[in-house]
């Protein structure tokens, strides 16, 4: 512990002797006397994780600012250059704060390391910047977000040539170069002036933005999709970058989009929200006061970067929501319907789910005659395994997860909320002509296939002991896991930091209890450990007696 401190106080000391920005330069001096505060701005280098950095704003080396951006972009410039000579990158950013500037700084020095970058003339959503790679065909992507964070956060995520978040080994290799770099000796850099003068940065405009809603709008069209009653749609991107395409592609075609004005404007403060994320029914309040003064049918919410999206509906005068988990049972269900009417489910098809994703979808899949494949948390890993079935031959079907991400279509390797509300739109549009709601689908489905239920549970540990904390909670997890729950004992233990069949290591802990799942995993991008519940009852009261046994027992490991 005191050779952290000591190494905290060292880190202080030399960025107050060599950063020239005034405004972090003040910062740091403010922080004089608070120990605390600059342990934790510099007891560690902002660790780039297995899709980039994340961190709250501000000075120091645990922070996002100028300088960790631009360290970690020469330590990916050095990577690049290792394999290619002459390498080029996509870069895209969100509505956050200063996430232009982070964009402006990354691309500045790409062009100082003779790396070509094209960067959008606007906010852009996560899944444009996967097409954009894909359709410019770059050797990788940086897109600054933080997701659904709060506002104090931002990010900064790296993509490869397949237009795919980067996985562990790709993020081992890049980390090992930006381990390597001083913050303020080894970073190559150039004017955001220079960088266009000299051609090696360029401009992109709305063409790409087009191509991709052209792409979107045919996918759904082959769909052949019956839209003689559509829903009325309320959509809130929550200051977003997912505005103008998801709103884009809805008046495509053509449903009555209204949009919530207060959420539908640049303000990286999100004063309407506790946090932009569309998991979050808080995020829904204006959303639903809109929905009721104009009687929509469907409510719609996009998060900060486009990438996920919620659902509300009208049923018996009230609106309800669904979640992640049953929103992907419903359009699995949908598409697969569709592919078979069309006669177009060959063998090796398949649907793709993380290991912490409803197994609802196993018996839909089974009765279609499609595979499903696992994968670890994280949608990078549904993109990787994608790209690998592509060039074997199979063919994707549609893949999600049950945070709220979801993916059709070949057009990218990551989830994305823009085709996914064509999708609830279109499939709304064909329950109504047979005066149906997706209540009422999801109720039948789970009549035909089973009464599953999940949960998620999420506890915040910040800074240095919430570590400790979050290390000793998994440690109980492998050593000392619940004995039972409810009347079911444990059966198994699946430590995939030990190595599963299938799987990368990662430090994720599956106990299987009969009918019930327990995963606990720490979070890659927050100060977080999370606890997934899954349970497969024989009625919805069997199904909710079976998760509040398991809550029981996850508040029960995390008392350590």
């Amino acid at each position: 512990m005191d050779d952290v401190v000591e190494k905290a106080f060292e880190s202080y000391r030399l960025w107050l002797e060599n950063i020239d920005d005034v405004e972090l330069k003040e910062e740091l001096l403010s922080l004089k006397g608070n120990e605390e505060e600059i342990i934790d701005r510099f007891y560690k280098d902002l660790e780039f994780g297995t899709g980039g950095l994340r961190g709250k704003i501000g000075a120091g080396s645990n922070r996002m600012n100028v300088y960790t951006v631009a360290r970690a972009t020469q330590g990916y410039a050095n990577y690049l250059k290792k394999y290619k000579d002459f390498p080029s990158v996509v870069i895209a950013y969100d509505t956050r704060r200063y996430s232009d500037l982070f964009a402006r700084v990354a691309s500045s020095v790409l062009a100082a390391n003779n790396i070509i970058v094209y960067i959008f003339d606007q906010v852009a959503p996560t899944p444009l910047l996967s097409y954009a790679v894909r359709r410019l065909k770059t050797d990788g992507g940086i897109i600054i977000t933080a997701s659904h964070n709060p506002p104090e956060y931002n990010g900064y995520k790296v993509y490869t040539a397949d237009g795919t978040q980067a996985v562990p080994r790709y993020a081992n290799e890049i980390t090992n170069e930006i381990e390597k770099l001083d913050y303020f000796k080894d970073i190559n850099i150039v004017s955001f002036e220079e960088g266009i003068q000299s051609d090696k940065i360029i401009i992109l405009n709305e063409e790409i933005f087009n191509d991709y809603l052209d792409e979107i709008e045919g996918y759904i069209r082959s769909l052949n999709p019956n839209l003689n009653v559509k829903p009325v749609i309320v959509y809130t991107p929550l200051y977003g970058a997912g505005l103008k395409l998801a709103h884009d592609i809805l008046t495509r075609l053509g449903f009555e989009v209204n949009l919530v004005e207060e959420q539908s404007k640049v303000d990286p403060d999100f004063p309407t929200l506790k946090v932009p994320n569309p998991e979050e029914k808080d995020a829904f309040e204006l959303a639903l006061k809109k929905a009721k003064k104009v009687n929509a049918n469907l409510v719609l919410a996009t998060d900060p970067d486009g990438d996920r999206i919620g659902v509300y509906e009208k049923f018996n005068d009230e609106y309800v929501t669904f979640t992640g988990n049953q929103v992907g049972v419903m359009l699995t269900h949908f598409l697969l319907r569709k592919f078979y009417d069309y006669s177009s489910i060959k063998p090796g098809d398949y649907v793709v789910k993380t290991i912490v994703t409803t197994d609802m979808v196993k018996p839909i899949a089974q009765e279609f005659g499609v595979e499903v494949e696992e994968t670890l948390t994280g949608f990078k890993f549904i993109g990787e395994k994608i790209e690998k079935n592509k060039k074997k031959g199979k063919k994707f079907l549609f893949g999600f997860e049950e945070s709220y991400g979801y993916l059709a279509n070949d057009h990218v390797r990551d989830k994305d909320a823009i085709i996914t509300a064509a999708l609830i739109a279109v499939m709304s549009s064909e329950l109504l002509a047979v005066n149906k709601t997706l209540t009422e689908y999801l109720k039948e489905l789970k009549e035909r296939y089973g009464f599953y239920e999940e949960k998620l549970l999420s506890f915040t540990y910040e800074g240095f002991l919430g570590i400790q904390k979050i290390n000793r909670i998994m440690s109980k997890m492998r050593k000392m896991p619940p004995v039972k729950i409810g009347e079911y004992e444990l059966k198994e233990t699946l430590d995939y930091l030990k190595g599963v069949e299938g799987f990368p290591k990662s430090n994720v802990v599956e106990l299987r209890y009969g009918k019930v799942k327990l995963i606990g995993r720490p979070s890659g991008t927050e100060p977080k450990i999370k606890f997934y519940i899954m349970v497969n009852g024989q009625s919805e009261e069997e199904a909710k007696q079976l998760i509040n046994e398991a809550e029981k027992a996850v508040f029960e490991i995390v008392n350590v």
